[in-house]
């Protein structure tokens, strides 16, 4: 196998971890990279954390170490940070300041951005797109084109799917569903087994949906309000 990087001397320590620069050995061009033989990339502690083959690359300030490997085509770049056991495939981006951590995966088209984190055990994948100062934690899945933004949370066995939003303040727990083209925002709490498939959510006062009927019942009194108010 012919290298496409090599770990260059310019290094540095931080909390015993030392990491040190790739240089690129080959062209590397995707949608989303492109790099010349001869650039200087982001940070590894070791060999294992970036995959010579495919066209996977770590650049810009990035830092990936632990056990985490980035392969595929994947990017890490900006001052992202991958770490622990976290692996990172297929086209994904993780840019800006977002954090991969623990035993996370994340495949797919998906985008982690901003200052967004993503750990424990969760699984992201698809074209999903994690950012702003959202947190994915748990055992969730987000997958399909959903989306998750804001400052939003969201933990447990949660499942985020199709064109779902997930944003603002949100906070979403438990076995929770979000799916279809639903949309929940605001400072909305949903949490036991609530399953939501259509429609938007938004609520700023402390009410707590734990229940399917209790979310019910909302999103029909949201609708005749919308519905006296259109005539």
């Amino acid at each position: 196998m012919v290298k496409k990087y090599e770990i260059t001397s310019d290094c540095k320590t931080f909390a015993n971890i030392k990491v040190c620069r790739v240089k690129a050995l080959r062209d590397i061009n995707t949608a989303f990279v492109k790099v010349r033989e001869g650039d200087l990339g982001g940070f590894i502690e070791k060999e294992s954390n970036l995959s010579q083959e495919g066209n996977a690359w770590v650049g810009g300030e990035a830092w990936v170490i632990d056990n985490a490997v980035v392969s595929g085509d994947a990017v890490v770049s900006d001052k992202a940070l991958v770490k622990d056991n976290a692996v990172i495939k297929g086209n994904v981006v993780v840019k800006d300041d977002a954090w991969v951590i623990d035993n996370t995966v994340v495949s797919g088209g998906a985008v982690v951005k901003d200052n967004a984190l993503v750990e424990d055990y969760a699984w992201v994948g698809d074209n999903v797109v994690i950012g702003g100062k959202a947190v994915v934690k748990g055992n969730v899945v987000v997958r399909d084109n959903a989306m998750v933004r804001g400052e939003a949370w969201v933990t447990g066995n949660v499942v985020v799917k199709d064109d779902a939003l997930v944003g603002d303040y949100a906070w979403v727990g438990d076995n929770v569903v979000i799916g279809g083209k639903a949309i929940v925002e605001c400072a909305t709490k949903l949490f036991d087994s609530v399953k939501l498939d259509s429609g938007r959510v938004c609520v700023l006062e402390e009410i707590v949906f734990d229940s399917q009927e209790k979310l019910d019942n909302y999103l029909k009194d949201n609708k005749r309000l919308i519905e006296n108010f259109k005539r």
